[in-house]
């Protein structure tokens, strides 16, 4: 297992290493072009020594040049060498110096320049065979590279010195910087390690003025604004769900206990007792079902859908409750023609039925239930479900699509419902890329909108 470390730590070494192998190069880089250049200038001095100390000798008796002509010719601490053809010396300048070299001379007319260790040091010794008049031989000039080894050598040595400084210098500004930079971040960790123990409730208050930090803690905050939101509905969900289960089973117990009782003898007893016990578990399976289709986790790519005729779905659908409930008018104010939608049968009739059932429930006085629909200009389709019912008070709009929210709560029990239809038929038209909303006017009306966009072609 590799171990760990601290997003300071490894943004001080990456800086570190940066710049050593920045400065690496760099320095390299101009070391080199220096010496080459450097190089070059000694190649040249030698060259041009060479070339002036020949034309001496070639153009005038060797006994007659004076040590002046010979001094001119030459560059500081340079030295020359005349030779016969065989390699023995004749003349050397300074005459007092002792240098040696090697007399085996290449017989070649074009100048030589070889770079040569000579007692220990470094030297460029520079070869030309003469062929005139005055002298059959050779001549040499002897350039020490002394000056140039010590440059290449100071180079070497304040490169490594600024080199040094500035790593130093590179590594204490990285370090100092790298705690600003973490500084968000280390508050970020401590926040979340924070939260592991006091939940959802804490925020992170904090602004860097660097953009990536900042947009990691506004996403931060607002991540966890979701997960609190969603830990509250779902801790909601299941104390609604609970007491939603509690009282049947409550009820189911209390009349299993009376038939343990005095039900064995009596008939009615045991007959009323089972009857609501049957009941109180149909209304369980149905609440379980119920919330077995809300937690499923259905997306638009995995539905099989086919594009099918709504008016034809909602006329079969009110033919159906007509004849269910002859005592309620049902009234189609269908658009004329087909108006057809990508969506699922069974789904549309699902949703349908949640609707209409819920209308019929508040509407137990007029018994008339519009249903009309309609294709706007832009392509899209609504549908508008219309009670004479009790309407919803103005404040609880909002709040109907809520699992198990119930607007008059001393009737829906009596009525059947558990509180999760409409939330269940919301999410089928959420699941078609529709909307749902509600327009009531409290004793008078309710009307159910349902818009799905322009059908994809």
């Amino acid at each position: 297992m590799t171990a760990s470390t601290s997003l300071r730590s490894q943004w001080l070494k990456l800086s570190i290493l940066i710049i050593t192998i920045t400065y690496l190069l760099f320095s390299s880089l101009l070391i080199y072009a220096t010496s080459v250049y450097l190089k070059d200038q000694e190649y040249r001095s030698v060259s041009r020594s060479l070339s002036d100390v020949s034309s001496l000798y070639e153009n005038q008796p060797f006994n007659s040049i004076s040590e002046r002509e010979i001094y001119t010719s030459l560059y500081d601490n340079q030295q020359m060498g005349l030779y016969t053809l065989s390699g023995e010396e004749v003349y050397r300048w300074p005459v007092r110096s002792t240098l040696d070299i090697d007399t085996d001379f290449e017989a070649t007319v074009n100048p030589v320049i070889e770079r040569r260790s000579i007692d220990g040091e470094d030297h460029l010794v520079g070869t030309r065979m003469l062929q005139s008049d005055y002298w059959h031989g050779y001549v040499t000039v002897v350039h020490p590279l002394n000056e140039y080894n010590t440059i290449i050598r100071m180079m070497l040595f304040i490169a490594t010195i600024i080199g040094f400084l500035s790593i130093t210098f590179t590594s204490i500004i990285s370090y100092f910087f790298s705690i600003q930079m973490v500084k968000p971040i280390g508050k970020f960790t401590g926040q979340l390690k924070k939260n592991e123990n006091q939940g959802f409730a804490e925020r992170l208050d904090l602004k860097t003025n660097i953009v990536e930090t900042d947009y990691m803690i506004e996403s931060f905050n607002n991540m966890m604004s979701a997960l609190e939101e969603s830990y509250n509905q779902q801790k909601q969900f299941v104390e609604d769900a609970s007491h939603e289960l509690r009282t049947p089973l409550q009820i189911i117990q209390g009349h299993l206990q009376l038939i343990n009782r005095w039900g064995r003898n009596s008939p009615e007893v045991l007959d009323e007792s089972l009857g609501i016990s049957i009941e109180e578990l149909k209304r369980i399976n149905k609440l379980v079902e119920e919330l077995l289709l809300l937690t499923k986790n259905e997306g638009e790519g995995s539905l099989l859908n086919e594009y099918i005729n709504l008016n034809d779905e909602i006329t079969s659908r009110l033919d159906s409750l007509d004849k269910v409930h002859p005592d309620y008018t049902f009234e189609a104010k269908l658009e004329q023609g087909r108006v057809m939608y990508p969506i699922n049968n069974y789904h549309f009739e699902q949703m349908l039925i949640i609707f209409l059932d819920n209308a019929i429930k508040f509407d137990t006085e007029n018994k008339h239930i519009t249903v009309s629909s309609e294709t706007a200009d832009d392509g899209s389709i609504e549908i508008q479900i219309t009670d004479s019912g009790i309407g919803i008070p103005k404040e609880e709009i909002d709040q109907v699509f809520n699992r198990f929210y119930r607007v008059d709560k001393s009737r829906s029990r009596d009525q059947g419902g558990n509180g999760l239809g409409l939330s269940i038929a919301k999410k089928i038209v959420e699941l078609y890329r529709g909307t749902v909303w509600i327009s009531s006017a409290e004793g008078e009306s309710t009307t159910v909108h349902i818009k799905f966009p322009k059908p994809k072609k």
